[in-house]
């Protein structure tokens, strides 16, 4: 995604490992993974997550690898949170 092309955000925070119910958002949200396994893409927005990425739930690493793919493809930015630090 071209930056140039973002024509809203997508805020989302607290997600505490559940990348169940991760995934399941941005699926209602209209993102789409490119490719078998590929980062979560939308035609016009951008996620931007705002921190306590894990953290309790059961899928602290999926969530990790979920939002860093994203982040890599251009399709979300990410700022950490108080339990990324602890």
């Amino acid at each position: 995604m071209n930056t140039n092309q973002v024509q809203g955000y997508d805020i989302i925070g607290d997600i505490h490992g559940c990348a169940t119910e991760l995934e399941a958002l941005l699926d209602a949200m209209g993102y789409a993974q490119d490719g078998s396994g590929g980062a979560y893409r939308h035609p016009e927005r951008q996620a931007i997550f705002v921190g306590d990425l894990i953290d309790r739930g059961p899928e602290q690493l999926r969530v990790l690898q979920t939002v860093k793919a994203m982040v890599d493809a251009g399709s979300a930015q990410m700022v950490l949170g108080n339990h990324e630090f602890n």
